[in-house]
């Protein structure tokens, strides 16, 4: 819970700024690659953030309740909750890459680009892309827990199942995005 916390802090403005000078540099050269690192060193910190600190959060609501049916099932949902926001900065995020990605291979086309740009663009997005992962082990832990939990239970909830389910196909969006990451870098 806290190593990811702390990991998403760390790396979430790193991340932010790596990807943000690079599409910097794509739309207005050199200076353009400062103002998209100081935008990205935002909001990379601001999703890396937030998912991990908030799944770290959520699992001090269930200290000393830890066998509570009633905890559990509103752990999953602030898990749910919390997935669902980092799912839409997700999807946001390869929103607003696709035009820049398309951008570049446009330049790409006409020889434009140098090498070593290219380089850049596609380590940032990897680091981009190896955090989404991460983002996505993290929820695959949540989720596993639950399942754990509600197979030691010896009555049914349905409530609790409802939530696993949902987590489910939260993650399978996550999922989702994070394959479109990737797919965007290897058109680079």
């Amino acid at each position: 819970g806290d190593e990811a916390g702390t990991e998403g802090t760390l790396a979430g403005p790193g991340i932010g700024a790596a990807v943000g000078a690079g599409l910097g540099y794509l739309v207005g050269g050199g200076q353009g690659a400062g103002i998209g690192a100081a935008v990205g060193a935002a909001v990379g910190g601001t999703s890396g953030y937030v998912y991990a600190d908030q799944v770290a959060k959520r699992h001090e609501m269930l200290k000393g309740k830890e066998q509570d049916v009633n905890a559990r099932i509103a752990f999953a949902e602030a898990v749910n909750s919390d997935t669902r926001q980092y799912n839409q900065r997700l999807q946001q995020q390869v929103a607003e890459l696709e035009p820049k990605i398309a951008s570049l291979e446009a330049r790409v086309k006409t020889q434009q680009v140098t090498r070593q740009e290219l380089d850049r663009q596609k380590q940032a997005l990897a680091q981009r892309i190896d955090d989404a992962n991460k983002q996505l082990v993290a929820g695959q832990n949540e989720l596993q827990e639950l399942k754990n939990f509600r197979a030691r239970q010896s009555s049914s909830s349905p409530k609790l199942d409802a939530q696993i389910s949902a987590l489910e196909a939260n993650l399978v969006e996550m999922r989702s995005h994070t394959t479109s990451l990737a797919s965007q870098s290897s058109r680079i």
